[in-house]
């Protein structure tokens, strides 16, 4: 008798959760439970055109701990983390202590910055198995590498919509300019991340966190098509490079591979066009952060949260017109220079507590 996994989605309203819902319905395979923030009426769309018993509006207190109590008591075979924010943390702890055998899909990049190290070995410690869904980290997925073996890993970034375009003055853009990638629609966070490289940077850390690799042997290049989505260089000089068709459900259905057989088929031949795996060296002094990278990669844990939470701060002062976009850089490391910080965390209450600090301090 074939085993029928049990399913959390994690964020399911947003465009990752809605696109794994829809490939699952197409498959007949059955999802036992999602989650949304705020959107009420979309997440009781999916309950019901998917037929799914169990959903969770986490932005209700009361839902939110039916939620930590549904977590408590269900064995459930796949979690995808497809949601927003560090606080997710507090679930996968949950999660972790009630699972063996079970695969986490984190497609969170605040949730594996703010759990660090700690989060990565408590999954394996408890006896289950990560799977990152971030095209860059998943590109490596299968390599099995090793800190001790490689010389250089290269992630790759788009160049979001201005790098191409070197005419563009970046103290003269708009925010209808900034929000708009030239690839594909992205949420507005993580539109503003593209634009500016920021979101190299915190790719940077989970890579290091995931793979544990030192930050000094991880940097980023520059590739147009998003086909190639890594390099390596080995120790023995060997080069891998690491590229697949820019498709999200290309990662997000590799938890499913291990239930279900021939989900996705891809052209073969891809590889074959040439201008698929141009890739550049990141050389645009015009983004404030260029000037920045040898110091952002010798940053400590704590400080890679600031430089996390810091962002999330400016971004939001970009939005509401109190700081304008070229500023952005400049007010987070500012503020990540002049609040220094190298606290250990021993526990996920420690880092969300220190979090709720830094926020406090800047009136968030």
């Amino acid at each position: 008798m074939k085993l029928i996994p049990k399913i959390c989605i994690i964020g399911s309203t947003g465009k990752l959760g809605t696109s794994l819902l829809s490939f699952c319905n197409k498959k007949n395979i059955n999802i036992f439970s999602i989650t949304g923030y705020k959107n009420k009426k979309k997440l009781k769309l999916q309950r019901d055109r998917f037929d799914i018993k169990n959903s969770f509006l986490l932005s209700s207190k009361i839902e939110n701990e039916n939620f930590k109590k549904f977590l408590k008591t269900h064995k459930i075979d796949i979690i995808y983390f497809l949601d927003y924010g560090y606080e997710s943390i507090l679930y996968a702890e949950i999660f972790l202590k009630n699972n063996k055998n079970s695969i986490l899909a984190i497609a969170n990049k605040e949730m594996i910055i703010a759990g660090g190290s700690l989060l990565v070995d408590k999954i394996y410690v408890s006896k289950n198995n990560l799977i990152p869904l971030d095209s860059e980290h998943f590109s490596i997925f299968n390599l099995n590498i090793k800190n001790e073996n490689i010389k250089k890993i290269f992630i790759t970034a788009s160049g979001g919509p201005f790098y191409f375009k070197k005419n563009i003055n970046l103290n003269k853009v708009s925010k209808k300019k900034v929000l708009s990638h030239p690839k594909w629609k992205m949420g507005i966070n993580n539109s503003i991340d593209s634009s500016n490289f920021i979101n190299k940077i915190l790719e940077i850390y989970e890579l290091s966190i995931i793979y544990k690799i030192n930050l000094s042997k991880i940097d980023f290049l520059v590739s147009s098509e998003a086909y190639v989505h890594s390099v390596i260089i080995n120790n023995d000089n060997i080069i891998n490079i690491n590229c697949f068709n820019n498709d999200m459900l290309i990662t997000l259905i590799k938890p499913l591979e291990k239930f279900y057989s021939n989900l996705y088929k891809v052209n073969q031949n891809i590889f074959l066009d040439s201008d698929k795996l141009k890739i550049e060296k990141f050389n645009d002094k015009r983004f404030k952060i260029y000037k920045y990278l040898s110091y952002l990669k010798k940053l400590s844990h704590s400080e890679q949260i600031s430089f996390m939470i810091l962002n999330n701060i400016a971004q939001k002062k970009y939005l509401n017109s109190k700081i304008e976009y070229n500023n952005i850089i400049d007010f987070i490391m500012y503020n990540l220079k002049k609040s220094k910080n190298n606290s250990d965390f021993i526990s996920f209450n420690d880092t969300i507590n220190f979090i709720y600090s830094l926020k406090k301090y800047y009136d968030v």
